[in-house]
């Protein structure tokens, strides 16, 4: 009957604990239109899948690469096709380098006495620095090209190169009428060489005119368009990522905001797994969620855009990016400002975690008479018990002390109207540390395996071996794999667990199994750790 309750009780609990991380997720009671969920959830994936990405854009980059620099030297067509090659992949990826191998392709047709695929190098160049945000360069360098004879592919090489330009320097410049309509006569005079001269089976030209379609307002043949291109196009290539956005403006313009977002996210996963820096629309959906005040997305957005655009050099990108950061940021300070009733509900929210915790010390009160029962018997497993009890006591006491601390401070601060001080306190993370955590947890494990250390050393190589610096103390790759002796193989789980990165975890893993003598098998040894003593004791 006792164990009924308890696990009643701890059924309770967990439910709780359940439905109060639900209250940190998406809130919908203050929101004006419908959020995107599932496409808004793929996008997070995305997101934290990016460096994966970007491994394998590195190593086709590499590859190529590679073969380019075993080329002998007076093979300049070979050598110029290699280079062109590395330009055009590093365009989307890093722009500094783009430029780096499209001068180089210049130089070596001009070695090799190759004067098209000299030009073409040029304009190669062009769209590097216009990526790059070097608009002089760039511009210097299309004036001059536009004096020479051109081919028929050229000449739609050169107005592709002079769309997205004078493209972006539009963008560049928007709000500023006398720039922004000059650059915009420009543009859209290469947007339409482009599309009168491009095969109507090409894709780009379908794309030109289903986006001229959308300014127009005809908008039921410009989304009969832009959708066959994405249901024909890779996910991840560029040119589905310029539908899918183009799309979105389409239903911006129609008023229809949820698969305006939608389709912003779309784009803003392909251009992740494109790995394409330079890319509007996850900067343009991080905007529009400030504005629909989900502020914690907005945040996280268009932090990863800005570093994206920094990593891949995209100077444009980044000086618009950045501009939205204080805006997201004094929102923050405005919301806490204007309303007192979340003030009240992180301190509802404090009491309730107070009164939890003491819920948990009487289960585990409860536990420990239980244990001291059963010590008759099984007097190791009741030492063990007893040790292990008793470090987790310790541990919720002072998080019940350091919550009741927060809940006086935040009972004080409100009657003085402190928030902005309060706010900074909390976003300061003054009550998170997790030293303790960690200290309380390796003291615990240890007690229960105290050789888990000489055990991992004998999985590794002896010149890999590692003693501690300190008694009752686990370094942070012996912490991440006793968590995986405890049976908690997901490095997400460990990662959440101690407030860790994902990307940190993996690297504590790698490291460990790279020291190891068996790495292929070194997790399932770990796991083995301290079974084949119970057994015999057993």
């Amino acid at each position: 009957m006792n164990s009924h309750r308890n696990s009643v009780l701890y059924v309770a609990v967990i439910a709780m604990m359940f439905a109060l991380i639900g209250c940190g997720g998406r809130s919908s009671s203050s929101r004006r239109v419908k959020l995107p969920e599932k496409e808004l959830n793929l996008l997070d994936k995305a997101i934290k899948a990016s460096n994966l990405y970007m491994s394998d854009k590195t190593a086709q980059i590499d590859s190529v690469k590679h073969e380019f620099e075993l080329l002998v030297s007076t093979d300049y067509m070979r050598r110029w096709k290699f280079a062109s090659r590395l330009a055009e992949l590093y365009l989307p990826v890093r722009a500094d380098s783009s430029l780096h191998y499209a001068e180089k392709a210049y130089h070596i047709a001009m070695q090799g006495n190759l004067p098209e695929e000299a030009a073409k190098s040029r304009i190669a160049r062009i769209n590097a620095l216009s990526t790059a945000g070097i608009f002089a360069r760039a511009v210097a360098e299309f004036d001059s090209i536009s004096k020479n004879p051109m081919t028929p592919e050229m000449k739609l090489s050169y107005w592709s190169a002079g769309r997205k330009l004078y493209g972006y320097m539009r963008a560049y410049v928007e709000g500023d009428k006398e720039f922004f309509s000059q650059y915009s006569t420009k543009y859209f005079q290469y947007d339409d060489s482009l599309a009168m001269h491009l095969p109507a089976s090409d894709k780009y030209r379908q794309f030109y005119e289903a986006e001229k379609l959308v300014s127009r307002g005809d908008y039921d043949r410009a989304s009969k368009i832009l959708n066959q291109l994405c249901e024909t196009l890779p996910e991840e290539s560029n040119l589905y990522g310029m539908a899918a956005f183009q799309i979105g403006i389409l239903n911006q313009k129609q008023g229809n905001a949820t698969e305006y977002a939608s389709y912003l996210a779309k784009a803003a996963i392909s251009d992740i797994k494109g790995c394409v820096k330079d890319g509007l629309a996850l900067p343009t959906l991080a905007e529009w969620l400030y504005h629909e005040g989900e502020l914690d997305d907005a945040f996280r957005y268009i932090n990863f855009a800005l570093e994206d655009a920094m990593s891949g050099n995209v100077r444009m990108r980044t000086v618009t990016i950045a501009a939205l950061l204080p805006l997201i940021d004094d929102a923050y300070r405005e919301k806490i400002n204007a309303s007192r009733d979340e003030l009240m509900i992180y301190f509802l929210l404090v009491t309730f975690l107070l009164v939890l915790t003491v819920g948990l010390l009487i289960v585990l009160m409860r536990v420990v008479r239980r244990g001291r029962i059963s010590a008759l018997k099984l007097s190791r497993t009741t030492e063990l018990q007893d040790t292990y009890i008793g470090h987790f006591v310790e541990l919720c006491s002072g998080y019940a002390n350091r919550l009741s601390t927060l809940q006086k401070l935040v009972t004080r601060k409100l009657a003085a109207g402190q928030t902005d001080e309060l706010q900074q306190m909390i976003k300061n993370g003054k009550f998170t540390e997790n030293d303790e955590f960690y200290k309380i947890f390796d003291s615990a494990f240890l007690d229960i395996y105290p050789d888990f250390i000489e055990n991992i050393n004998n999985l590794l190589r002896p010149e890999e071996r590692v003693e501690p610096k300190k008694e009752k103390e686990l370094s942070p790759e012996f912490r991440v794999y006793a968590f995986v002796r405890l049976g908690v193989e997901e490095s997400t789980r460990i990662a959440h667990i101690l407030n860790y990165s994902v990307s940190t975890v993996y690297a504590y893993r790698n490291r460990m199994r790279n020291r190891a003598i068996d790495r292929e098998n070194f997790d399932r040894l770990v796991m083995l750790i301290g079974k084949e003593d119970k057994n015999a004791e057993i």
